[in-house]
């Protein structure tokens, strides 16, 4: 079986980690990576939890087909990635989607066909910190898997399942991945964004009814939006259960002055409600506040 990983990020590195020392005779993990990238992860490799592993790297044109290729860029990085994908796809190929948001597999399946992509999920808690990732290894990471309306999906699922079969790589296939896939896009928008707009960890939910308030307010919204895709969240807002001190990924990415995720995150939100006229002020303007901190972080500002 050949699997191969396209983001050696935050999400990718626990691949990289659940995958190290399976053996190439069954399982042969590639990294893709091209030019000065593929250079660095050669020549550095990938810290995680302060070990370094050194995964095989190689171009997609190397590579050759696949039999399951994980996606675990950033959704600013997805255009770019779904130009590597070509290389790797064979007739019966797998991808899965480690992104946010809610149409990365519509972007991918644009690109390789619908007939590959299944929709998944992973929860995790990582950061990247001082040349490393970090994943909390006490906290339950999982990811879930599903098939949506594609033919041949038995052989798909099985690819996924066997892949991650004897490692420390946990994947469940989901009774409802759609659901699952809208519960996650709210909990990030409701969780992942105010944090990074005030600067506050997961505290601001816990100990601030400011916060809340605005954690239901965008909930609210995209349970709205949720049900135009048939999906039906719960009315209760989800927070997420982790320390007070925990920093979500687009607070991580405002701290490091990185670009953040906030276009694939409230752009396909945006744009459904526009396409449906319907008001979202709360995530309109936590899209434009994000912006506007990207803005400062480029020194735009005076």
């Amino acid at each position: 079986m050949k699997i191969a990983l396209l983001g050696a990020g935050a999400v990718g590195a626990y691949f990289i980690w659940g995958l190290d020392g399976v053996d190439p005779k069954e399982k042969e993990f590639t990294v893709i990576a091209e030019g000065a990238r593929k250079e660095r992860l050669e020549g550095e490799g990938v810290r995680v939890n302060k070990v370094t592993y050194h995964p095989v790297v190689k171009t997609p044109e190397e590579a050759g087909p696949q039999d399951l290729v994980i996606v675990a860029v950033k959704g600013n990085a997805l255009l770019d990635a779904v130009k590597l994908l070509p290389p790797l796809m064979g007739k019966k190929t797998a991808v899965v989607s480690m992104l946010n948001g809610g149409d990365s597999e519509d972007v991918i399946a644009s690109a390789v066909g619908r007939q590959h992509v299944l929709h998944s999920i992973i929860l995790i808690a990582s950061r990247r910190a001082d040349g490393e990732v970090v994943f909390d290894t006490e906290y339950d990471t999982t990811i879930y898997y599903g098939a949506v309306d594609i033919p041949d999906k038995e052989i798909l699922l099985a690819t996924v399942r066997n892949a991650f079969s004897d490692t420390p790589v946990k994947a469940i296939e989901s009774a409802d991945i759609m659901y699952d896939v809208w519960s996650k896009y709210a909990k990030n928008i409701c969780n992942n964004l105010p944090q990074a707009i005030l600067g506050i960890p997961a505290a601001l939910y816990t100990r601030s009814e400011h916060g809340l308030f605005l954690a239901k307010k965008l909930w609210a919204e995209v349970r709205t939006l949720a049900r135009l895709r048939g999906i039906e969240l719960p009315e209760e807002v989800g927070i997420y259960p982790c320390a007070d001190s925990s920093r979500y990924s687009t607070l991580q990415d405002i701290d490091a002055g990185r670009r953040t995720e906030v276009d694939s995150l409230c752009g396909y939100l945006l744009d459904l409600a526009a396409e449906n006229s319907i008001d979202v002020p709360y995530i309109e303007y936590t899209y434009h506040a994000i912006k506007a901190l990207e803005e400062k972080n480029d020194g735009v500002f005076d």
